[in-house]
């Protein structure tokens, strides 16, 4: 069966042919004279079919030259969606997954802890790890009750590389653009994250903003960056100043819900 532009290109040969086909009955009645030369040489000798077919021709070519770029979008939006849904749902990846989320829950119950992830996302004026957090950590991974403080920071410094791979990964997703039609066929559990990820932002864009050296050597793209991409994406409502973003994290049920699963308090801001 042929293709929409196949039909078209076929149509524009035929026109082209049964033109060139009508056009010496048609002389026949026309008063003599009107096929004068240079008109009548050119005609005759089959040139004019040819030049006619020649521009017909470029006319198929445009035509399914746009068809195949249509089938080359398709076949990258496919492989797209293909790529980043085998490294999300892979079994590696689940192990980023379940590390970045225990970091993020125990952010959003620390205030100290959340400015201490935010500011690692720099590369120079780093906040000191807070102590205090760790009775939080332990509380959410039943692998750290027995530890030390010194192993249970040391656990969690690998929980806090896998919240790097996270970042990255949906930075990644923000900036294809393919990722409209990517997240129709999977959402990646974005509605899971983007509490806990604005909560991390609110407190990077604060650490940005009041740092010398962070506004003189660091050029990382910020979280919140990342964040109003995927929100455009997804379809979510602008968020706008700090006290907006810090009212939604904490009226959002699924905040609320891991605080009284863990019986953390509500950090006062």
């Amino acid at each position: 069966m042929f293709s929409r532009n196949g039909v078209i290109g076929i149509s524009v040969m035929a026109f082209i042919i049964a033109v060139w086909a009508l056009a010496w009955p048609i002389s026949q009645e026309l008063p003599s004279g009107s096929f004068r030369e240079p008109v009548g040489s050119v005609y005759n000798g089959l040139n004019v079919l040819f030049t006619a077919l020649a521009f017909g021709g470029v006319i198929i070519t445009l035509l399914f030259q746009s068809e195949e770029a249509k089938h080359a979008r398709r076949e990258e939006i496919e492989r797209s969606i293909f790529d980043l849904f085998q490294t999300f749902s892979s079994p590696e990846f689940q192990s980023v997954k379940n590390g970045a989320y225990r970091v993020l829950i125990a952010a959003v119950a620390h205030d100290g802890y959340a400015r201490f992830l935010a500011s690692r996302l720099f590369a120079v004026d780093q906040d000191q790890f807070p102590s205090d957090v760790i009775p939080v950590l332990r509380s959410l991974d039943y692998a750290k009750e027995k530890n030390t403080e010194g192993v249970t920071e040391y656990t969690d410094r690998a929980d806090r590389l896998m919240l790097d791979n996270m970042i990255n990964f949906f930075a990644l997703l923000a900036q294809r653009e393919s990722s409209k039609e990517v997240i129709k066929h999977c959402d990646f559990a974005y509605d899971w994250w983007r509490p806990l990820l604005w909560n991390i932002a609110l407190f990077q864009q604060e650490h940005h903003k009041h740092s010398e050296d962070v506004e003189k050597y660091c050029r990382t793209r910020l979280v919140s960056e990342t964040l109003t991409a995927l929100d455009k994406i997804y379809g979510h409502g602008v968020l706008g100043d700090a006290q907006e973003i810090r009212k939604y994290i904490n009226s959002h049920p699924l905040v609320v819900r891991f605080r009284a699963e863990h019986a953390l308090p509500v950090p006062q801001k």
